[in-house]
């Protein structure tokens, strides 16, 4: 389950959001959350994936006319491939709200480059109530059924103004070179990119995982956290993508986190397993991994650079089962598990790596080691997923 909370992010892009499976070698090329680049989408790929990911088929293309027939087209029952070829744009389809909302006393806040927040019942003790106005498209998403694939045309792919969201029962879903932008980020629960409940067959982006549990890659998706509006003042976006429910299974691979502050990506949920491959996490002033306990979660061959804390110390002493290749010595650890050797990470002008080798996440994921992506080297990331990673790259 995936949730992004009231992104009060700027942009996300999906270059490559996609399921299938290849087998994985290290040539693959940008393959993940939803679309491919150079490959054609609808494979299962990643850690989960046992069945083939196909979204709408073999149903012809076809672009809605408008923001309307968009939201139709997504929800219906009909198998279909949505062709996003221009700006669907929903800001002020649905008016505006002007109510109350709640504003940090002190620090950080809308006065000085954050936030403030909206949808409380009451304000809490350390913030004042301020008059907010927002844009109500961005607060409801639009709901994605079952068997489409939704592809962007070209850069030409955006949806303003409201997020997707994939509801529990909805299953065989691609999603493709698009990019969603501009859900009130001014404010904190200003409106989610996507959120995905009980899903499976999937890939996705800005996002936030819901508590129930999902099954989906997220690929070659650049997550751009570049903000006016940010929860810590720093022109960084604070909330990325947070994977929740108990039993998520998750593959990211190839995706661009940079200018970030914190939950990129956050990691929760009992039972809940993932395979981090072959990502770049550049010029982040916050935290990026958050992992808690429960969890069983592979770090292998991603590249940080300039990263504050590419992962957080409570991390470390959370009790989740981490493997994070923190050596030389390391690297051959993973043989007995998936059959092949790790491939570390690489950190330049980044915060300290802590050294996690607990053999139980290896076990976890060495029972689906025939999904698992094989990594490419650390060395070859970099150029990789910046020329593959956002949209208008397939």
């Amino acid at each position: 389950s995936l949730v992004t909370r009231s992104f009060p992010f700027t942009r996300f892009r999906f270059q490559l959001p996609v399921l299938r499976h290849v087998p994985h070698n290290s040539s693959c090329g940008p393959c993940g959350a939803f679309s491919f680049s150079g490959r054609r989408a609808g494979r299962w790929y990643g850690l989960w994936f046992r069945d083939r990911v196909t979204g709408g088929g073999s149903a012809k293309a076809a672009a809605p006319s408008d923001i309307a027939q968009l939201k139709t087209w997504l929800s219906d029952s009909t198998a279909r491939v949505i062709l996003i070829d221009k700006t669907f744009n929903y800001i002020g389809s649905e008016g505006t709200v002007s109510e109350k909302g709640c504003r940090a006393k002190s620090g950080c806040n809308a006065s000085n480059g954050g936030q403030d927040t909206i949808g409380k019942d009451s304000c809490d003790a350390n913030e004042s109530e301020v008059d907010v106005k927002y844009d109500k498209a961005a607060k409801t998403q639009l709901t994605v059924g079952s068997n489409k694939s939704i592809v962007g045309v070209g850069s030409k792919g955006i949806i303003q103004g409201k997020g997707l969201k994939i509801p529990q029962g909805t299953k065989n879903v691609i999603i493709q070179n698009i990019h969603i932008t501009d859900l009130n980020p001014q404010y904190v629960w200003g409106g989610d990119g996507m959120s995905i409940e009980g899903f499976s067959k999937a890939g996705r982006m800005f996002i936030v995982s819901h508590f129930n549990p999902s099954t989906f890659t997220i690929s070659n998706t650049e997550f751009d956290g570049v903000t006016a509006y940010s929860n810590s003042c720093n022109k960084n976006q604070y909330w990325g993508t947070m994977f929740v429910a108990d039993g998520d299974q998750v593959t990211l691979d190839r995706n661009w986190y940079h200018d970030m502050s914190g939950r990129a990506p956050k990691i929760s949920g009992t039972g809940t397993t993932v395979q981090a491959v072959n990502n770049y996490f550049s010029d982040n002033l916050g935290h990026n991994f958050d992992i808690t306990k429960g969890t069983n979660v592979l770090l292998e061959g991603n590249v940080f650079s300039n990263a504050k804390t590419p992962i957080t110390t409570d991390s470390s002493s959370s009790g989740a089962s981490n493997f994070d290749v923190p050596d030389s010595g390391s690297i051959s650890t993973c043989s007995s598990s998936l059959g092949r050797n790790c491939v570390a990470n690489s950190l330049s002008g980044s915060g300290a790596w802590p050294s996690l080798k607990s053999t139980a996440a290896l076990s976890a994921l060495g029972k689906s080691k025939a999904n698992l992506v094989t990594p490419i080297q650390a060395s070859n990331v970099k150029s990789t997923v910046t020329g593959k990673a956002g949209i208008g790259r397939i």
